[in-house]
């Protein structure tokens, strides 16, 4: 995957603060991969068929430049990404952030999704055996920390 460059998110200009009044000190793209390979629980929120929102933590791995997961084929979650794959990916943290837009596509795992799935949570997962998983390709990425938050604010757009 080519990283573009970052660049700074748009935020709104309200009650007499802007980002643009902070010198701008981007996270490394490094920063963002080494949290999301380290993350054990990530949220993924998608959109039920109705509109509604859905929103539910899973386990996931970072592997080929993506987000993995897998999930009951008939659960909320696959029911709503195979109507609109469309969806966010964020972890946990409010203080470290890395949050994900994208498209999810349905396949079948690969070696190394398989591979770094029962590295991170000491699954049995057998080496030939296949599952469908659920792998979301960056759109847009966004990061901060709250500790240098506005100034290290930071946008990918893929």
């Amino acid at each position: 995957m080519d990283i573009p460059a970052p660049d700074r998110p748009d935020m709104p200009d309200s009650f007499g603060f802007s980002i643009d009044d902070y010198p701008h000190t981007p996270l490394a793209w490094d920063w963002v991969t080494e949290r999301l390979t380290a993350a054990r629980n990530y949220w993924v929120v998608s959109v039920r068929p109705s509109g509604r929102p859905h929103s539910v933590p899973v386990w996931g791995v970072w592997a080929d430049d993506a987000f993995h997961f897998a999930t009951d084929p008939l659960s909320v979650t696959a029911t709503s990404l195979k109507q609109n794959p469309q969806a966010v990916v964020n972890l946990e943290s409010g203080d470290d952030v890395v949050i994900i837009e994208g498209v999810f596509a349905l396949h079948d795992s690969t070696d190394a999704i398989r591979d770094a799935f029962n590295a991170k949570y000491e699954m049995p997962w057998g080496a030939d055996e296949t599952i469908p998983v659920f792998s979301l390709t960056p759109r847009k990425v966004l990061a901060w920390t709250e500790q240098n938050y506005p100034s290290n604010a930071t946008r990918w757009r893929f």
